[in-house]
């Protein structure tokens, strides 16, 4: 169709009408409905995302520190992820830790982190829509750790001595996780007790010199099984109640008052009519597509998924920033720390354990990093969970044991399901006998990577 005969389709002012059934203007409201309905979606799954980890990890804390307020403690995870870990695209570099507070409640919380002087760390923290509003690490207050003072939104006190800095929530709720390079097994027991010194303190006790945060009713957080949340209006009950505790930037106010328009935004009820109800709950579908298709379709360079230059801060691309977080929640904004994902190889073919590939990085062409930073190479299987090998190998990373380097300097790394003939044992990364992806994670990274300057090579076939 030509521009000129698409302009024809358009209606004439005359073509307007005033007439319309009832049944036609249910079915025009039901269609607006609809598409409002997809973009409210779209726009919560974050929140979505970050209130069921909320609930799960509540259950969690609940269960193994029965006596302690769930919210303001840790849960930590102690060893390296195995294939056995259900979280998908886990790392094996670091140790790891989350916690949750909610400073409508609890008030201004003090973070204790102590000095970590010889290794990359990092305790970002994330508002209700898994936005980073700051993120601790040696890139953006060095090795020295410190107090810091996280304040709720409108917070406009005085900080105390001692507080290093204060970080300002841009929601009541707030995620913190916590990540501490970990070069092997030998670490751990060291390393536990760098975990337990990274404290939250609410102020006013830590102004005491004590501990522990007070108990707390969590009643409305009492959601057993949001995993399984299937039902598009059970979603939108959750999400309205919990972008209705935590909202908006003043700058989406214009989208939230479009959202309740049709009971699908912060604060307000699905409506009641069935027409409605059934446009709100195609609208989901039709957003989940998207989503699908968005993470289907790439942008892919060289075979990787080009990250989204929006990672991890506030954004008006609430399509993109949905199928982000679908795909790697809780991400960190590109400056912290990069993930380069791939699932094609050089001839744009999907990456398959019944061939054979080669990753090979040409001499000073691995990652540019900064002080403290690494790559990593990790192997996934086609539900981005790590593959299980005989040798327990799930990643590569520069301290790899038997990581060869060629004369040239070029490093070639080998993915594939069998260990490869006449080459370096410890450059195999072993591949699922199915459909795989790996993971190239920059920490720290320069502003080559940022800027996209930097690309990995393609991953290339063996003939």
């Amino acid at each position: 169709m030509t521009a000129s005969n698409a302009d024809s389709q358009l209606p004439r002012i005359e073509d307007f009408r005033t007439d319309l059934t009832p049944a036609q203007i249910a079915a025009a409201e039901a269609t607006n409905t609809r598409a409002i309905a997809m973009q409210a979606y779209l726009y919560a799954f974050p929140a979505f995302l970050h209130m069921r980890q909320l609930t799960e990890f509540i259950q969690g804390r609940s269960y193994f520190a029965p006596d302690e307020c769930p919210l303001g403690g840790w849960v930590l995870i102690r060893e390296f992820s195995t294939p056995q870990t259900a979280t998908v695209s886990p790392n094996v570099d670091t140790l790891y830790g989350a916690s949750y507070v909610l400073l409508d409640q609890q008030g201004p919380v003090v973070l204790h982190v102590p000095p970590i002087p010889d290794r990359y760390y990092s305790v970002a923290l994330l508002d209700a829509y898994f936005i980073d509003f700051d993120v601790i690490s040696p890139r953006t207050f060095g090795s020295d750790g410190g107090d810091f003072l996280i304040a709720p939104p409108g917070w406009a006190g005085e900080p105390p001595s001692g507080i290093r800095a204060v970080l300002h929530a841009t929601t009541p709720s707030v995620c913190l996780l916590q990540r501490i390079y970990t070069r092997d097994a030998s670490e751990f027991a060291m390393l536990h007790k760098v975990q337990d010194a990274i404290r939250l303190t609410p102020l006013d006790r830590w102004q005491r010199g004590e501990q522990g945060f007070p108990p707390l009713d969590l009643a409305a957080y009492n959601i057993p099984a949001m995993r399984m949340v299937r039902d598009p209006l059970a979603y939108f009950e959750h999400t309205n109640f919990y972008t209705g505790a935590n909202p908006p930037p003043p700058e989406d106010a214009g989208l939230a008052k479009l959202f309740r328009s049709v009971g699908v935004g912060p604060g307000s009820t699905p409506p009641a009519d069935a027409g409605q109800r059934l446009a709100i709950a195609q609208g989901a579908a039709d957003a989940q597509a998207a989503m699908n298709a968005r993470i289907s379709a790439g942008p892919f360079r060289n075979g990787w998924r080009v990250p989204d230059p929006d990672s991890g801060i506030a954004s008006q691309q609430i399509l993109m920033r949905a199928a982000v977080q679908a795909t790697q929640m809780g991400i960190f904004p590109l400056e912290e720390a990069i993930y380069l994902f791939a699932y094609r190889d050089s001839n744009d073919a999907l990456l398959h354990g019944r061939h054979r590939y080669t990753l090979t990085f040409g001499a000073g062409e691995l990652p540019p990093l900064h002080e403290f930073g690494f790559w990593s190479l990790t192997m996934y299987n086609d539900q981005s969970l790590l593959v299980d090998n005989p040798l327990q190998r799930y990643a590569l990373r520069p301290n790899s044991p038997g990581l060869t380097y060629a004369p040239d300097g070029s490093l070639t790394l080998f993915l594939q399901h069998e260990p490869p003939v006449d080459a370096p044992a410890g450059n195999w990364l072993p591949a699922p006998a199915g459909a795989f992806n790996v993971a190239l994670r920059t920490y720290q990274p320069q502003e080559a990577i940022v800027s996209g300057a930097w690309f990995p090579p393609a991953i290339v076939k063996v003939k």
